[in-house]
Order: structure tokens, then C-alpha cells, then sequence
């Protein structure tokens, strides 16, 4: 027998290759029925078990089933280890049947995903009686690799001469004009690309497993489909929220430690428990996922009606979504708080992590016009400053947040931004902060953070602010003179509006010594302030 890995690869800049967000989710769309309904048509095509179901529940279901989709033998030719979005791993019969499994995949893909990037291979041959089945999963990984290095990328397949019409929103070459009567927007009609119409014709269906989502986890909400009815929601303000969970990479890497009896004591055994494991563990990170998507959705306040949350990309421990820049932040720790209480309570997940996952996430807020992309890469960069904090413990990664508010249209590097907030030795800022209180990185907790937005936005019995605004104003002006100045400034007033002032303070002071430098949360508080909206835990 052999395995068989097929995968995505690029595919953010495939999600988010243009401004549209149609096209953004018909991309996930795409890229989520490559490892699933893509490959389960190529199992059946190989003669394989019919798995295809009409819901994700049901298919779950039917992959975990053995009777359904039992192990390769005399009977069956194909069985699906893992199929979730962008990624199946099989194991087949024979190199023969692998091959043509990967033919058809790879060839629908180029069909109705014109654009994606999806490679197979098909791994040497396999003896579960004599060799790991995760040191073969290893070098199947490797195998991929090598190929997707030596094959030319998409954009090889979108050739400029003889010169054609540019799509209007890809860029690609256009393989056709939309008019009226296709019934697309009017922003939508023009010169359109392959990939840009494929992406159009997916949205709907991402629409329909989004419905299918929250029927499955008994949430009743109205979502919107487009940026634009968020903007019509009057929401001011736009963030792209990417989350991603901590160490899963290393749960795979040391897979095979979880598993008993170990491969030494009865291989065979060792295996078979190995590749049962590995695939209810991947369907159980999709399902807390999913849940803690649903279950959080009850941190936004509806809006006529509607809850301002766009899902883009929903799977494995990913999540990105567009919502109301306001809510993002009470939406977003009530995502990862979710999200570990699901893991911490899902049997298939415990088995392999007793205690559960942690997860960071990074959460740009823009302009509702700013590019999509841009705004991406933005939270993108969050997300690993989010990372590298919650990480100080490699043994024991914490879950974090990090945000930023850009009010102004230049280039989202978040290094240039983060060194602009610098005065000498002095960071102007604490961020990112950590979901839970950590000794190792005192006063950057989001209990922290909370109580010093509670300081700049405290109100007496008589309704008027108890710090007012032109007071915070001069101590924001003085951070940027240096350390030594804004603490004299605070000197100036502190005694006036104690103990209204303490919450903003760290021993009587704005700085505090961390990380051999000074940082302070002042400015924090007061950037973030007005988009402390949401219900909060």
C-alpha cells in the first residue's frame, strides 16, 4: 500500500487576492472543497467508499464510521485517513490508484478552481507490519515539498501574450466580459478573469456550508454576505480578525508519542490506532473550531438586526473574518475562549492534548475602503507578534491578542509602526496582551487592559467623564516627549483625580520595567477605548 497527500498551498494570496469579498469567500470556498469534495469524487472514481453526504455532519460521520470507510484491504482500494480544507492524506492500494486519484483531483482543480495551487504525491511503498505509519507520513510531507519546489506556480498558467483584456479586479488575463443580464452587481460586470468567475460562481456555496454550520451548531443569526452591508450597518470602522491555535505543528511532529501500544511493542496495532487518531483528532480541531465560531457570535451586539461578522476562512485552528471594527475585540477573546473550552472538552482532542489548545490572534482595524490584502497582512503580523508573546513558554503557550487601529492609508508594517511607537528605551505601548495573567509578563493581562479602558472611559453619578478628555490628551502628547517627561506631566495631576487616575497606573506610575525595557498601557487604553463595544464574558 502507499499513501497519498494532496494539499493546497498559497492560499491566502489565493483568498485574498482581490478587494472583493465575494470572490474572498467563493476563494475559501474553493480551497475548503479541494480536500474534501474534490478528493471524496476521486476516492469514488479510484472505486474507493462512497462518503459524499449531503452535510458536513454527515460526512464526518461517515469518515469516522469504519464500517463506511473501512481500512484498505481486498475490499476496499481507498481509505481516507484525513479529508479537510485543502488537505486529504489516503492510503491506497497501490502507486497506481494513488496516481489517479491525484490526476483527478488535480485536474478538477484546474476546472472549477482555476488559479489554486494543489499538488499530490504518492508515497513509496508501505508495510503498516514492519514501518511507522507517522515516520511515513513524514516523508510523504517531505516528498510534497520536493515536488511543489521543482513544478512552476499558478501564475504560470495565466499567460500575457498575445496580449488580452485585464480582469478589473484580479488583474489576470480576462476570460470574459460579464454584462447586466449575468445578474452581478455593477461593480462586479466588466472583464473578468477564470479564477475571479469561479470564485463568483463558489461564493453561494460558502454561503450554504456557512448556513450548514451554524444549523449544525443550533445558532440562529443573520449574517451579512458583504462588505458593503456591513458599511450599510453604518459600522464606521472594519477589522480582519485571522486567529490560529498554538503548537499544533509540533502536536503532528510528536504524533506518534499519544499512541499506545508504541510501534515497537506492535506495529501493526500501533498503526491502526495511529491513522484512527490522527483523523478523528483533525475532524475534532474543524468542529471546536466551528463551535467556538457559533458560540462567540454571542459577543456582538446585533445591528438592525443583523450580526456584522463576515467569515472568511473557517477551519482546522484557523479562522479570519471581517466584522465590525468596534466589536472585534470583545468578539475576538470570546472566540479564543471558546475555542479552549471545546478543545479542553472535546474527548478526541483530550486524548491528545490533556489540556486542551490555546490560540493568539491578531486584529487589524481599518477604513472600510482599505484594501482587503493589506489589511490581511496586517492582522497576519499581529497574529506572530501575538505568537512570539504567547510563546515565552514554549511548553506552555498562552493564548493573546494583538491589535492595531490604522488611521492612515501608508503601508501596514507592523515593525515600522511598533519602532514609531518608541521613545528611547521605551515602548509607548504593552501590546500584545495575554488572554490569562502570566508572572512572566506582568501588567499586560487583558484584565489589564480592561481596567484601564474602565479608567479612561469612567463616568460620575452626574454623567461626566471622572478623567477628562483634554487631561488624557496632555499625557498622551507628553509619552511622545520621553519617559521621564509624561511622568513628571503625571505628577501634575495625578493627586486631582485620585483614585479615578490608579486604574491607568502601574505602581504609581506609567512605566513599568519589562522585558529589559519600559513600556506603558496609557496609550493602549485610550487608541482602544471606543472599540470596547460587544458583550463582554
Amino acid at each position: 500500500m502507499n499513501l497519498v497527500l494532496i494539499e493546497t498551498a498559497g492560499n491566502q494570496s489565493f483568498i485574498f487576492a482581490t478587494n472583493k469579498l465575494r470572490e474572498n469567500v467563493g476563494a475559501s470556498e474553493l480551497t475548503a472543497r479541494v480536500g474534501t469534495e474534490f478528493v471524496l469524487e476521486g476516492v469514488r472514481e479510484a472505486d474507493g467508499p462512497h462518503l459524499q453526504r449531503p452535510s458536513l455532519a454527515s460526512i464526518r460521520a461517515a469518515l469516522r464510521d469504519r464500517d463506511e470507510n473501512p481500512p484498505v484491504g481486498a475490499s476496499n482500494p481507498v481509505e481516507v485517513i484525513v479529508a479537510v480544507s485543502g488537505k486529504a492524506l489516503l492510503l491506497v492500494r497501490d502507486e497506481a490508484l494513488g496516481r489517479k486519484i491525484v490526476s483527478h483531483v488535480t485536474r478538477l482543480a484546474l476546472k472549477k478552481a482555476p488559479g489554486l495551487d494543489v499538488r499530490g504525491v504518492v508515497g513509496p511503498p508501505l508495510d503498516l507490519a514492519r514501518a511507522s505509519i507517522h515516520d511515513a507520513i513524514k516523508h510523504v510531507h517531505r516528498q510534497f515539498d520536493t515536488v511543489r519546489s521543482q513544478l512552476p506556480g499558478p501564475a504560470a498558467r495565466f499567460q500575457r501574450l498575445p496580449i488580452v483584456v485585464e480582469c478589473s479586479t484580479s488583474g489576470l488575463p480576462a476570460a470574459r466580459f460579464t454584462i447586466q443580464s449575468d445578474r452581478l452587481p455593477k461593480d462586479e460586470q466588466g472583464a473578468r478573469s477564470a479564477q475571479s468567475l469561479a470564485k463568483l460562481a463558489a461564493s453561494e456555496g460558502w454561503q450554504t456550508r456557512l448556513n450548514g454550520i451554524l444549523d449544525m451548531n443550533r445558532t440562529q443569526v443573520t449574517l451579512p454576505f458583504s462588505t458593503t452591508e456591513i458599511e450599510n450597518l453604518e459600522c464606521g470602522w472594519l477589522a480582519i480578525v485571522h486567529a490560529d491555535g498554538n503548537g499544533l505543528g509540533q502536536v503532528f511532529l510528536g504524533f506518534d508519542g499519544h499512541i499506545a501500544p508504541t510501534f515497537a511493542e506492535n506495529p501493526v496495532e500501533h498503526n491502526r490506532q495511529y491513522i484512527g487518531q490522527l483523523r478523528r483528532f483533525s475532524l475534532a480541531l474543524d468542529e471546536c473550531t466551528e463551535k467556538a465560531f457559533c458560540h462567540s457570535l454571542s459577543a456582538f451586539r446585533p445591528i438592525q438586526g443583523v450580526t456584522p461578522v463576515v467569515p472568511m476562512v473557517l477551519g482546522g485552528d484557523d479562522l479570519t473574518v471581517v466584522c465590525d471594527g468596534s466589536q472585534a475585540l470583545q468578539f475576538t477573546k470570546k472566540f479564543i475562549e471558546c475555542f479552549e473550552e471545546q478543545t479542553r472538552n472535546h474527548a478526541d482532542v483530550k486524548r491528545i492534548m490533556s489540556n486542551g489548545a490555546t490560540s493568539c490572534a491578531g486584529v487589524a482595524i481599518v477604513k472600510p475602503h482599505f484594501p482587503f490584502f493589506a489589511g490581511y497582512e496586517l492582522a497576519e503580523q499581529l497574529l506572530q507578534s501575538a505568537k512570539r508573546l504567547g510563546k515565552k513558554d514554549p511548553n506552555q503557550p498562552r493564548s493573546a491578542i494583538d491589535f492595531h487601529i490604522l488611521n492612515h492609508g501608508s503601508g501596514p508594517d507592523l515593525d515600522r509602526i511598533r519602532q514609531e511607537l518608541r521613545k528611547d528605551s521605551a515602548s509607548l505601548v504593552a501590546r500584545p496582551y495575554l488572554l490569562l495573567f502570566d508572572p512572566a509578563s506582568p501588567r499586560r493581562s487583558w484584565d489589564d487592559l480592561s481596567c484601564r479602558i474602565d479608567a479612561v472611559r469612567g463616568r460620575g453619578e452626574d454623567g461626566r467623564r471622572q478623567l477628562p478628555n483634554s487631561m488624557l490628551h496632555e499625557l498622551r502628547a507628553s509619552l511622545f516627549l520621553g519617559r521621564d517627561v509624561a511622568e513628571a506631566q503625571l505628577r501634575l495631576v495625578r493627586d486631582r483625580y485620585k483614585p479615578h487616575i490608579d486604574g491607568l497606573l502601574a505602581n504609581g506610575k506609567l512605566f513599568w520595567a519589562a522585558d529589559e525595557q519600559y513600556m506603558t498601557g496609557l496609550l493602549d487604553a485610550l487608541d482602544v477605548a471606543e472599540f470596547w463595544k460587544g458583550q463582554s464574558s
